[in-house]
């Protein structure tokens, strides 16, 4: 099915906003550039934004920051979600897609999940042909790059 991004990623982001206000947390969407359909199911979309944004919003203290970006690349629309967030230790970024694995340390060890979120997104981005990137640094946060092929004429 040909879905239109722009439009879940802008009622992702809103959807998210009295949670981050909540936690005095800047969120907000860059300015979209036009962005060609995807091939996708639009509620298998919606579960992956809501997923990485709510984990951003998650594992940033407050008045951090949270944003959302797209941009077209040579096949793939990108979608990137970054944070100014407790960040991953290198040795952690290897497993965060494994199932009911969890970064535990001082600062996470509070924050409930279950540890499946990422793996579902990830399981989801596949089944798309697409995939998933995570680049992060402790204690200055993380930024999630999402791939999914767009509809070539």
């Amino acid at each position: 099915i040909e879905c239109e991004m722009a439009e879940i990623i802008k009622d992702q982001v809103y959807f998210h906003k009295p949670k981050a206000n909540g936690k005095k947390i800047q969120h907000k969407l860059d300015p979209l550039p036009y962005l060609r359909p995807v091939f996708a199911n639009k509620q298998n979309m919606e579960e992956v934004l809501s997923n990485l944004i709510t984990n951003a919003i998650n594992y940033t203290p407050e008045k951090g920051k949270v944003s959302v970006s797209a941009r077209l690349g040579k096949h793939h629309l990108i979608i990137s979600i970054s944070d100014t967030g407790f960040g991953i230790e290198a040795e952690d970024l290897d497993r965060i897609f494994d199932r009911f694995y969890r970064v535990k340390n001082e600062k996470t060890r509070y924050i409930i999940g279950t540890g499946l979120g990422l793996p579902i997104v990830k399981s989801i981005i596949e089944a798309h042909d697409g995939m998933i990137q995570v680049e992060s640094k402790p204690d200055h946060g993380s930024t999630f790059y999402v791939y999914i092929p767009f509809v070539t004429e």
